[in-house]
């Protein structure tokens, strides 16, 4: 290689290549595609590629936090802790480039829920907080964010299991199971087909002996058209919770 030809190639590396908003586009497209068929790692894998092209996006960020949260749910037990922390961290990014955002916060509200309830709540305090305060703040962003306001009743039946006195010194005195009812009850008059909402609100019923309710609420949700894999396992969780109650 002569030095002029040396000389053309350094130029060629030096100059940047023009990324175009299409080629972006097109791959958060087709991640969505994939999204939308329950291809949930293949659908990170074409948000990551956008990310290539452009790290201060904050749309593939969350779309890469929802998929893995998605994904983490159905996978081994064993598995799933990585896949939410990966989670979270994408999330974080999210708030990081557009903090008003609130699929941002709401991912990370997801994603460290499940973390929490993973390790055990009330050995991981500063995490229940965090899954509190993410919650809080997508509705404030978005109010009739009805997955926002399901984690916020569920965060309150979940942290109100121990005695308030115990919960006092761990600044977890907030949590009352009777507040969680309404909110998840809030979640359903948003989104009545979503299968989860009925569940966790059928859950709680029964935590606070409401049983004939909760059984109307946990027939509902195994009679709704599932929308995805995840929705599957919720609908067999509510038919054995039916069985006991049986």
């Amino acid at each position: 290689m002569n030095r002029f030809t040396l000389s053309l190639l350094t130029l060629f590396l030096l100059v940047p290549v023009s990324v175009s908003a299409d080629d972006i586009e097109a791959l958060v497209n087709k991640g969505d595609s994939l999204y939308g068929i329950y291809d949930y790692m293949q659908s990170v894998e074409y948000y990551e590629d956008a990310l290539l092209l452009d790290s201060s996006l904050a749309e593939p960020y969350w779309k890469i936090s929802r998929s893995l949260n998605l994904y983490g749910e159905l996978q081994p037990k064993e598995n799933q802790l990585e896949l939410f922390e990966r989670s979270a961290e994408a999330a974080r990014k999210t708030i990081a480039i557009d903090s008003l955002q609130p699929e941002g916060h709401f991912q990370l509200a997801r994603a460290l829920g499940k973390i929490a309830l993973f390790k055990g709540i009330f050995k991981s305090v500063g995490l229940a907080k965090k899954v509190k305060k993410e919650a809080e703040i997508t509705i404030e962003l978005k109010p009739d964010h009805d997955g926002a306001i399901h984690i916020l009743g569920r965060w309150h039946r979940e942290v109100s299991k121990k005695p308030k006195f115990l919960r006092i010194p761990l600044g977890l005195s907030a949590a009352d199971k009777k507040k969680g009812l309404p909110l998840l009850a809030k979640a359903i008059e948003l989104r009545p087909d979503v299968v989860n909402h009925r569940l966790e609100y059928a859950i709680s019923l029964l935590d606070s002996d409401y049983d004939n309710e909760a059984k109307e609420q946990f027939n509902i949700c195994i009679g709704l058209i599932p929308s995805g894999p995840v929705d599957l396992k919720y609908q067999k969780q509510a038919k054995e919770y039916l069985a006991k109650m049986e």
